[in-house]
């Protein structure tokens, strides 16, 4: 009996780890720094909610080592240093597989390899916001951000996710719209985290003082049918400025954990000319920031309540 009930365990294991490694895997980038760290900890409790792998990607850029032949780099430390990581995230009953990357530019070896196991969500942490570091860092969680056609959820430092993800608090979100459909997409995708745990969430539509063709009723009918979110705060905010300045200056009034915003992933020349809306809030703002693109279909996946 207790060899039929093992064998019995068993087969539930395996067929629990073969149903997780066929979802949509959640990708998360590390440098192994204490925020990409802290990242790596959001990204597998998501995968095991969602009840898929995490792929852990780190992507040794020889460019920025001044490397010029990479036969010559030393890989050993940064593959165990991966290891490590993994390990730490398996003790916590997370499917983890290691990718260690080398060569290219880290944004686009990222987003490769979230286009290529067909990932549902790239998780990544962000550094501080002074200007010298941008210009240094090259900004690798934006350009991620702005390309990939997986949503990314951007990891500030003192994250409150982590604590969400516990119990231990309610998750403030606020969704950034503009009656787009790119914006509908946004908010039918922050729609999900209401599975995760306790969520309230703040609709923030940004319109110029001499714009008051929307109200409020309609943003909240149009959150309401479009996201089933029926219990929502809307807001029709009025601003000379530009619409990021608007979404910082409300985000934290309104002490907000986490800011959704949609992209239209705009070619250079047009993002110089028309602007980003999704590029100035990750450059300025200091909550997390999870940016949605156009193309993003939402997935049905078995989650825990």
């Amino acid at each position: 009996m207790e060899r039929r009930r093992g064998a019995l365990e068993r087969n539930i294991e395996v067929k629990t780890t073969r149903l997780r490694t066929e979802v949509s895997p959640v990708v998360s980038a590390t440098d192994f720094s204490t925020t990409a760290k802290e990242a790596a900890e959001i990204a597998a409790a998501i995968a095991r909610k969602l009840h898929t792998k995490l792929m852990l990607v780190h992507v040794n850029d020889l460019r920025n080592l001044g490397v010029v032949a990479p036969l010559l780099a030393d890989t050993e430390l940064p593959r165990a240093e991966l290891k490590r990581l993994a390990d730490r995230l398996r003790a916590s009953k997370t499917i983890v597989e290691e990718c260690f990357v080398s060569g290219g530019s880290a944004f686009d070896r990222i987003v490769n390899v979230a286009v290529k196991h067909k990932a549902q969500l790239i998780v990544i942490g962000a550094v501080g916001h002074g200007i010298s570091q941008r210009l240094l860092l090259g900004s690798v969680a934006e350009r991620v951000a702005e390309t990939s056609p997986t949503p990314t959820l951007v990891i500030r430092p003192g994250s409150k996710i982590g604590g969400w993800f516990r119990g231990e608090r309610k998750l403030k979100i606020l969704v950034a719209h503009d009656f787009s459909p790119t914006a509908d997409v946004a908010l039918r995708w922050a729609s999900q985290f209401l599975a995760f745990g306790k969520v309230t969430f703040d609709v923030v539509h940004v319109h110029a003082p001499n714009d008051e063709q929307r109200s409020e009723q309609e943003l909240l009918d149009r959150t309401s049918k479009i996201a089933g979110m029926q219990y929502a705060s809307v807001r029709l905010v009025s601003s000379w400025g530009n619409a990021q300045g608007a979404l910082f200056e409300e985000a934290a009034r309104q002490k907000i954990d986490l800011i959704v915003i949609g992209t239209h992933q705009r070619k250079a020349i047009e993002r110089l000319w028309l602007g980003s809306v999704s590029r100035g809030v990750l450059r300025h703002v200091t909550q997390s920031v999870a940016v949605v693109p156009p193309s993003q279909r939402i997935r049905a996946a078995k989650i825990d309540q």
